[in-house]
């Protein structure tokens, strides 16, 4: 009993000097050797930014979206050699058709195994198309069939518009290249400009309208403030038309401020070396640095609309609002052409279900009509 006594103290000592060790360990990775992987490690941050290593679901045919819940669409491919990686580089991509288009050729789907055929008269449908046409750019990770997006193609088809989506490079189905800022911008222009020469032929051309979401917003930003420049360095060519309008969904106004804003983030702001450590990598990284504030100052005829969620806890609203500021600062404040629809926290919308509001359909609607 008395050896008994005498050995808890020591018992609590050695759990105590454990527990401080332990501690004292984690501490010493939290400040130092994050810092330095942060800072130093190109791939962390490639990772970090565009998440493409997460791929859920798990063994999805791209080539039947109606297996994925999508009724009334196709799978194309667009192949081309890279000016950025010096390869080939594969796209997949989706194009969904209108309700009321899927009603009209639904037959064609159902009796037709001429995929040649089929494609014939959705090339058509597209080309002549009299409803709008929605060039989505998904945020990291996962593919153009994550569950999320689903829910969004689901709404544009409701809403009676073509939907555009596909996959960049080292996402789904397409190229598994490492991407970077100039890579996904670079197969942003070739499905923009595939979907222009499409529909060019048309006599009555149909309005296109471009949508990002999350990190889709900086690549659809960079694409529209530069297509100028874009399409005579990479397609060689005269400027592509600018699409009637552009939708930001839970956008931010640079990666450098997304970083600095993101709640993760709080864990080490306090560091007296965190701008220089976790921030200033960003301000002029020519891979990832998405300066939307900068890019959008040069387009500045195009009419903008900017969707966030104020409970959005991976893109804070304030980066959101601070990109509207600098749209409408680069306009001379001419808010005619932008606008800031915001989402109450009460709505439980957060980052990625906005497709959810009740009244996006008024909201969309009413911008799409606006700038037909």
């Amino acid at each position: 009993m008395h050896l008994l006594l005498f050995c808890l103290p020591l018992y609590s000592i050695a759990t105590f000097l454990l527990g401080a060790s332990i501690t004292a360990g984690i501490f010493v990775f939290h400040v130092a050797v994050v810092p330095l992987i942060f800072k130093y490690s190109k791939s962390f941050k490639q990772n970090m930014i565009f998440a493409n290593f997460a791929q859920w679901p798990f063994h999805i045919d791209y080539e039947d979206p109606a297996a994925s819940g999508i009724e009334g669409a196709r799978n194309i491919n667009i192949e081309y050699q890279s000016m950025v990686d010096n390869c080939p580089v594969k796209l997949g991509i989706w194009h969904i058709l209108p309700k009321s288009s899927y009603e009209k050729l639904k037959g064609s789907f159902e009796e037709s195994a001429d995929k040649e055929q089929l494609s014939k008269e959705l090339d058509e449908e597209l080309a002549n198309s009299k409803y709008p046409i929605v060039l989505y750019c998904h945020g990291n990770s996962n593919s153009r069939a994550a569950s999320h997006r689903i829910e969004l193609y689901q709404f544009f088809q409701k809403m009676d518009f073509h939907t555009i989506a596909f996959d960049y490079r080292g996402y789904g189905d397409s190229t598994n290249v490492c991407p970077t800022e100039r890579g996904v911008v670079e197969d942003s222009l070739i499905v923009y400009d595939w979907l222009n020469s499409t529909i060019q032929s048309s006599s009555q051309r149909p309005a296109v309208f471009v949508w990002g979401h999350s990190l889709g917003t900086g690549i659809s930003s960079h694409l529209m403030g530069n297509l100028s420049e874009l399409s005579r360095d990479v397609l060689k060519r005269e400027p592509l038309p600018r699409p009637s309008g552009l939708i930001l969904e839970a956008p931010f106004s640079n990666l450098a401020d997304a970083v600095t804003h993101h709640p993760l983030s709080a864990l080490v702001r306090w560091l007296p070396y965190f701008d220089n450590t976790f921030v200033s990598p960003f301000r002029s990284s020519e891979e990832y640095s998405f300066k939307s504030d900068s890019h959008l100052a040069k387009a500045k005829e195009l009419p903008v609309l900017i969707l966030h969620a104020k409970d959005d806890v991976v893109v804070p609203f304030v980066v959101g609002l601070k990109l509207y500021k600098s749209i409408l600062e680069s306009r001379n404040n001419d808010g005619s052409k932008v606008k800031l629809h915001a989402y109450d926290k009460q709505q439980n919308l957060g980052h990625k279900y906005i497709c959810h509001a009740e009244d996006l359909e008024q909201v969309i609607g009413e911008f799409v009509a606006m700038h037909h």
